[in-house]
C-alpha cells in the first residue's frame, strides 16, 4: 500500500485503536501517545494555525523551546537512523517524540 492509500486508510480510522492496528498491519509501530496524536490530527476541522503550518511545511523550523522540527522530508546533518517507519519516516537516536511533533535533541540544533 502506498502512503496516500495508508493516508485514507488512516483517515477514515474511528479510534486510535484503529490506527495502531493499521500501523501494524503496514509493518509499522505506533505507541498509544503517537496513534492519539495523530487521531487528533487527522479528525481536527477548520483551518491551521500559523505554527501548525510550520510544523507541516516540511521545512526546518523549530518549536518553542527552540528544538528543530523533524518532518517526513526535512531532518539534520546529524542524523543517525535507527529505524525506518511510517509515523516519521526515519527515526534518528536523537530524536524524541513528544505531544504530536517529532523533535532533534541534537546540541548543534537548538536555536
Amino acid at each position: 500500500m502506498d502512503y496516500k492509500e495508508l493516508f485514507e486508510k488512516a483517515k477514515e480510522a474511528k479510534s486510535a485503536e484503529e490506527l495502531i492496528v493499521l500501523a501494524k498491519e503496514n509493518g509499522a509501530e505506533l505507541t498509544e501517545e503517537e496513534a492519539a496524536d495523530y487521531f487528533t490530527q487527522l479528525h481536527q476541522s477548520g483551518e491551521l494555525s500559523d505554527e501548525e503550518l510550520d510544523h507541516v511545511s516540511g521545512g526546518g523550523c523549530h518549536n518553542k523551546d527552540g528544538r528543530l522540527i523533524v518532518t517526513e522530508f526535512y531532518s539534520c546533518e546529524h542524523a543517525v537512523y535507527t529505524k525506518i517507519n511510517y509515523s516519521s519516516c526515519v527515526t534518528c537516536k536523537y530524536s524524541s517524540y513528544e505531544k504530536g511533533l517529532r523533535l532533534c535533541n541534537h546540541p548543534a540544533n537548538r536555536k
